[in-house]
């Protein structure tokens, strides 16, 4: 069985709610009655605008229910989505965690948990390469992010 497949805004309204620390169950009822007062105070971006980030899920039949529930993969995910991501889900930010070159993002330290988590959302687009040979277990170790060329072997 596939991953859900999400656009940016509905991905982020889900990262941004799961910011609150609230189970799910407590973040799916409120976007399903568009009640977003018990999360507010908790989140890390307050001015999001969800409920037009439900509209747009609504909109184009993006599985929000389903992606909270068993997980998803961003359809497609620019560089800054890229950077947004980071922050939301694993609390780095750019400049204080990691370095941008160009469409690279390096010298980011995640633990083993967080690559695999981190490639499931972002697998169809940007690779996670460790950039060391540190031991394997709960180490955190220093990775880059690559964009993936899918057309470089044209023969």
């Amino acid at each position: 069985m596939s991953k859900v497949k999400l656009s940016i805004p509905v991905a982020f309204l889900i990262e941004n709610l799961r910011t609150s620390g609230e189970p799910k169950d407590v973040i799916i009822e409120c976007i399903k009655k568009q009640d977003f007062t018990p999360l507010l105070d908790k989140v890390k971006e307050k001015t999001m605008d969800f409920k037009e980030r439900c509209q747009t899920a609504e909109d184009i039949g993006d599985e929000w229910e389903e992606a909270i529930l068993s997980g998803y993969e961003f359809k497609f995910l620019h560089i800054n989505g890229l950077k947004r991501l980071l922050y939301f889900r694993f609390d780095r930010a750019i400049d204080r965690d990691y370095e941008q070159d160009g469409i690279t993002l390096k010298n980011l330290y995640l633990d083993p948990l967080e690559i695999d988590t981190l490639q499931g959302l972002i697998g169809r687009q940007w690779q996670v390469i460790a950039d060391d040979n540190e031991a394997a277990g709960n180490v955190q170790r220093r990775v880059s992010i690559k964009l993936l060329y899918r057309n470089e072997d044209n023969s």
